[in-house]
């Protein structure tokens, strides 16, 4: 708890909390700009049975695998930065603060802040939905399932992303593999289900809740339809996500500097 808490007051000065608000606006205003002009959506807003909301969920969800593995790799390479320049690994370890503590409270405040990042989206989307004064009535257990699922594969990218940049003092490794991550995310949605489950960051499109229905053959006259997530591979994901949750924390902990 007294190094959760220095961690915390350590945060002041790294500016953290403001490099948080700058990406997570930035994309909330990219997607929720869009909908304004969006025909589509504006069509749907008086109608009770079309998806509005599942239409105001897809924003997030289709923009997620772009910023969210960008945002976990900017905190985690600040948090873990601040040792790795002032050189105090050395210093932590001779004022009894083993490895272990040290793993558990950089990764629970980055954790933490992707937690708000998520539920803050769920907020925004909620709020708006209401504030242009959707018809349909909000679908909780859609929006549930979308924060659920979003945070299952948060925790895998916040996981990778922290022990990379525990380990290494320099950071452009870890910053380049979330480049990588929000890069294999946002061309996910391309990409058929299979392929895209077996790369971590492509999971962020199983949150997609509204698809087309190709059936016919016409993509053209094809209608929106609202379809369940899929967590077999988000949890098989995150089943493998905590299996190298403790690895990682073995491997931190006989890492030498």
């Amino acid at each position: 708890m007294k190094y959760l808490c220095l961690e915390l007051y350590k945060l002041k000065r790294r500016k953290v909390f403001l490099t948080f608000v700058l990406i997570l606006g930035v994309e909330l205003l990219f997607v929720f700009s869009n909908y304004g002009n969006n025909e589509n959506f504006l069509g749907m807003i008086s109608d009770p049975n079309a998806p509005a909301w599942e239409d105001l969920i897809v924003g997030p969800a289709t923009m997620n695998g772009l910023f969210l593995p960008i945002l976990a790799a900017v905190i985690a390479s600040r948090i873990c930065d601040m040792e790795h320049r002032g050189n105090t690994w050395k210093l932590l370890e001779c004022n009894n603060e083993n490895r272990k503590a040290i793993w558990f409270c950089k990764f629970t405040v980055v954790a933490v802040l992707m937690l708000a990042a998520i539920l803050i989206q769920a907020l925004v989307i909620v709020a708006y939905g209401n504030a242009v004064g959707i018809v349909e009535p909000l679908p909780v257990k859609t929006l549930w399932e979308f924060v659920l699922g979003t945070v299952m594969v948060t925790f895998v990218v916040v996981t990778i992303q922290v022990f990379f940049s525990l380990v290494f003092a320099n950071q452009l490794v870890p910053m380049s593999i979330g480049m990588i991550g929000a890069l294999i995310g946002f061309i996910s949605t391309l990409l058929p289900t299979g392929i895209r489950n077996i790369l971590i960051w492509g999971n962020y499109a199983e949150m997609m809740v509204l698809g087309q229905d190709t059936s016919s053959g016409n993509l053209q006259s094809s209608e929106l339809v609202v379809r369940n997530i899929d967590f077999l591979p988000l949890t098989i994901l995150f089943i493998v996500g905590l299996i190298a949750f403790v690895l990682f924390e073995k491997k931190f902990q006989k890492y030498e500097y």
